[in-house]
C-alpha cells in the first residue's frame, strides 16, 4: 500500500542537518495513516531496536545487524580480541556495508568514525526506499533518518567532555575489582 499523503507531507531531511521534525511529531503524524503493525515498526526504528521481521523491516534490520557485526569485527581486530561471541545472526550479506564500516574506521577521530557509520545507515535506508518512494519503506527510512538526526542534534561538545572527564576520574580513582579508591 502506498502512503502518498503521509510521505508527501514529510519534510526533507539531509544528513548532518537538524531534523525539522522530532521523532514524537513524526510518530504522531503517522497515527491514522499507517497500520498498527507498521506503527510498531516505526517505533522500533525510532528506538533502534528489532522490529517484527517482515518485508522492508526485515531488510532494514538485517542491514543494521550486519553493520553492527562489521563494527564489532573491526573493533575486535583493533584490540586483538575475538569477535565471534558478539556477532549476531542476520539474513543476507552486503559487501557495501562491510566496506562502509571499514572506510569509517580509517578516520582518525572517533567522532568522525561515528559520523561515517551513521552516514552509512542513512545511505542504506535511502537505498531501501528509492524503489518505492511512497511506500511504507520510505516511511521507515524517514524514521531511521529522524533518529539519526536527533542523535547528532543532541550532542553537545562541552557535555561530552564533562562525561569523559567524569569517566576518567572514576577510572583513575577507583579500583574496579573492589570498588575502593586507589
Amino acid at each position: 500500500m502506498d502512503h502518498w499523503y503521509l510521505v508527501s507531507s514529510l519534510p526533507h531531511l539531509r544528513f548532518g542537518d537538524k531534523s525539522p521534525m522530532s521523532a514524537e511529531a513524526f510518530r504522531a503524524a503517522c497515527v491514522g495513516w499507517v497500520a498498527d503493525d507498521e506503527l510498531a515498526v516505526i517505533d522500533a526504528a525510532l528506538e533502534n531496536c528489532e522490529p517484527v521481521l517482515t518485508g522492508c523491516a526485515a531488510a532494514w534490520w538485517n542491514g543494521e545487524v550486519q553493520l553492527r557485526d562489521a563494527i564489532v569485527r573491526v573493533r575486535a581486530k583493533n584490540r586483538g580480541t575475538d569477535a565471534s561471541r558478539f556477532i549476531q545472526p542476520h539474513d543476507g550479506f552486503s559487501v557495501t556495508i562491510e566496506k562502509m564500516v571499514t572506510d569509517a574506521f580509517t578516520r582518525p577521530d572517533p567522532l568522525e568514525q561515528e559520523m561515517e557509520i551513521d552516514r552509512a545507515r542513512w545511505s542504506l535506508v535511502d537505498e531501501l526506499a528509492v524503489a518505492a518512494p511512497f511506500s511504507f519503506t520510505a516511511i521507515l527510512a524517514f524514521a531511521v533518518k529522524v533518529r539519526i538526526a536527533e542523535r547528532w542534534t543532541g550532542m553537545d561538545e562541552d557535555e561530552g567532555k564533562a562525561k569523559v572527564e567524569k569517566l576518567i576520574l572514576a577510572a583513575t580513582t577507583e579500583n574496579p575489582e573492589t570498588g575502593t579508591e586507589l
